[in-house]
């Protein structure tokens, strides 16, 4: 379903309302072409070197849509990671896991076990890059992943209204340092929520905060987790809960 700027504003201020999240949340789009890019009005290159993380953080903290293409990634292991780039041997390998300046695992078997795990979300044909947009100001009419930036206690909260009805059991892979393969990759190529505790680069470059965790969602899955949120509102289970009494007759 395609979305007008308005629409995303309302949604927006549904989600702020709610749950009050630290951070605006984030429209997440995957771009094939040149002229994919160009459909999107006000328009922020990244000119710097700059990771999916940091572009996430840009958006939501400056309101504004934000690009970052495959030349202009960090390094080769962000941009294969977010399907922005053929992968090559030495990402296959987990030489990034292994050896300085990141040894996130002391052998190579290890590391080439973590990429092997990464690589089930990536495309078959590398996006261009990726736009990153707030909700609160959006352009973009369908998303492909929405990013939220929230607390534990309203995380737990989205989530249980997410089951509400229609119940089934969420799980949640952890990989390790790939918060992105975790979440937004994940939600882009499974249709799957993604959850993440928040990986260094998310924590470094995306200003994912302390006592913060990163939550993507499908627009679809966004909604009915707001409705079930609304439905034990009426039901009386309050957001946020209460530290000391949870029920009106406690009083």
């Amino acid at each position: 379903m395609k979305y007008t700027n308005e629409q995303w504003k309302a949604l927006s201020d549904r989600i702020m309302l709610t749950l009050r999240p630290t951070q605006h949340p984030v429209v997440m789009k995957f771009i094939s072409t040149q002229e994919e890019f160009d459909t999107v009005p006000n328009l922020t290159y990244c000119q710097n070197k700059a990771s999916t993380c940091k572009l996430i953080g840009m958006a939501a903290h400056f309101q504004a849509a934000f690009a970052l293409t495959r030349d202009h990634f960090s390094g080769y292991y962000c941009a294969m990671n977010n399907g922005c780039m053929e992968v090559n041997q030495e990402f296959k390998d987990g030489a990034i896991l292994y050896k300085a300046p990141t040894p996130w695992h002391h052998d190579q078997e290890d590391a080439k076990k973590h990429i092997a795990s990464n690589m089930q979300f990536l495309p078959e044909t590398p996006y261009l890059g990726i736009v990153c947009a707030p909700l609160c100001n959006c352009d973009i009419p369908e998303a492909d992943v929405i990013a939220l930036q929230l607390p534990t206690q309203a995380a737990f909260h989205l989530l249980a209204g997410y089951v509400e009805s229609n119940w089934e059991r969420l799980e949640f892979p952890f990989s390790g340092e790939s918060n992105c393969a975790d979440t937004w990759m994940r939600t882009l190529k499974e249709g799957k929520i993604g959850v993440s505790l928040g990986c260094r680069g998310d924590r470094a470059t995306g200003a994912l905060a302390y006592g913060e965790v990163r939550v993507t969602m499908t627009t679809e899955q966004l909604l009915k987790a707001l409705d079930g949120v609304d439905t034990v509102t009426k039901n009386g289970i309050l957001y946020p809960y209460n530290p000391t009494c949870l029920y009106k007759d406690a009083f």
